[in-house]
């Protein structure tokens, strides 16, 4: 059986779901393997714009799974597994992966996001969450350093060094409200709605353009890291002056003058 299921959720909108729920959809090899292999599916369809990311049962991900984490694929064994390309490096780089999604990403955390999951939850662009879901950089729980999957640059960037040192060095664990009040998450759902404020996020923005959510989650991540404002001017500009050239682009803006003018 499959651990990772892709589900095309309606027009423009697709579900990625972790499917390991007696493990708490904790991270094998094989899972890692099949959330790359999903990626690629979503990223391939032209169709997509909008990504909910979530897990089966009761937890998003319980992060890698230290009873059984499997082997990683070898060079050449799958299309993310070049040579120079090893094990840490193949999980690791699911956050860039889904960095470089032309698709906006959506985490619906259902549940524990720890450790990979929590890396997981962070490369998304949108986090929701609901009552039951709790958050936790475990990896230094494990003994090693608490360096790992891209957390010690995505948590920062969400919630500021002071809150992601504090969260990263103890290991400990918070809950949705915690997470909402640092801002590491946008909304926490009614009990039971998760699904349903999701698809609703996705719904909103499937409305908008492709052209145009492509390159806004494009320039929003290169933004984080410009050096000044005229750098993220710069590339703002840019990109609203190739916009203008995009098929989808004029016909939405066509039919936008349309009905706000109503001519």
């Amino acid at each position: 059986m499959s651990t990772v299921e892709v589900i095309s959720v309606e027009p423009h909108i697709s579900m990625i779901r972790l499917n390991r729920p007696d493990r708490l959809n904790a991270l094998t090899f094989e899972m890692v393997a099949e959330i790359h292999d999903a990626l690629d599916a979503v990223g391939n369809d032209p169709e997509c714009k909008v990504v909910i990311l979530t897990g089966e049962g009761r937890g998003f991900s319980a992060g890698l799974d230290l009873k059984d984490w499997g082997t990683a694929p070898g060079p050449g064994e799958h299309p993310h597994v070049r040579a120079g390309i090893d094990a840490q490096t193949f999980i690791s780089n699911l956050t860039v992966h889904m960095r470089d999604l032309p698709q906006v990403i959506i985490a619906a955390v259902n549940g524990p996001a720890f450790g990979g999951g929590l890396a997981l939850a962070c490369a998304a662009d949108i986090r929701l969450a609901a009552p039951s879901a709790r958050f936790c950089s475990a990896f230094i729980r494990t003994g090693l350093s608490g360096t790992d999957i891209g957390i010690t640059y995505l948590l920062p960037k969400l919630i500021g060094n002071a809150r992601a040192f504090d969260l990263i060095l103890t290991g400990r664990d918070i809950d949705a409200a915690e997470a909402l009040q640092m801002g590491l998450v946008s909304r926490v759902s009614e009990e039971g709605a998760l699904d349903e404020l999701a698809l609703g996020y996705a719904r909103q923005m499937a409305a908008y353009t492709a052209t145009g959510l492509r390159t806004t989650k494009e320039v929003l991540w290169h933004n984080t890291d410009a050096p000044s404002l005229a750098s993220a001017l710069a590339v703002e500009i840019r990109n609203q002056n190739l916009m203008q050239y995009a098929p989808d682009v004029r016909e939405y803006m066509k039919n936008y003058r349309q009905q706000t003018t109503g001519g």
